[in-house]
């Protein structure tokens, strides 16, 4: 896949994500599957609403729907995006909460301790 199909897929998730509602489907498909009567009681929404909002999860490969007779259940794809669900969620925190990344630092320690010779201060002490 070409960088710029990446980067525009990328963009197709993070659209999906930046949904209240679409961000509680997901928290409520975590641990299994559910069913769209079970969403809509859930979040106290219209059925079609819920169905709207899983449509969209679906066609960026978020959730996946497998028919059980005359239902629909709704199970996410791939777990990995819980990882990025924990980190919004984590970001959402106040500052003073979040955790301390260093991210430069880690990235430097990865090169022997210094960034593909980058002489920023950082850098120059290592």
């Amino acid at each position: 896949m070409a960088e710029s199909d990446r980067i525009e897929r990328s963009v197709d998730i993070a659209l999906a994500l930046a949904h209240p509602v679409r961000l509680q489907i997901l928290e409520l498909l975590r641990d299994e599957g559910a069913y769209v009567m079970h969403l809509t009681r859930a979040l106290g929404r219209p059925q079609a609403n819920i169905s709207q909002h899983l449509a969209i999860l679906r066609d960026t490969g978020l959730v996946e729907d497998e028919r059980e007779g005359m239902t629909v259940v709704y199970r996410v794809r791939d777990p990995r995006v819980f990882e990025l669900v924990d980190q919004l969620k984590t970001m959402a925190l106040p500052s003073a909460r979040r955790p301390k990344l260093d991210v430069a630092d880690k990235g430097c320690a990865q090169r022997g301790g210094r960034c593909h010779g980058c002489h920023c201060p950082r850098c120059a002490s290592k």
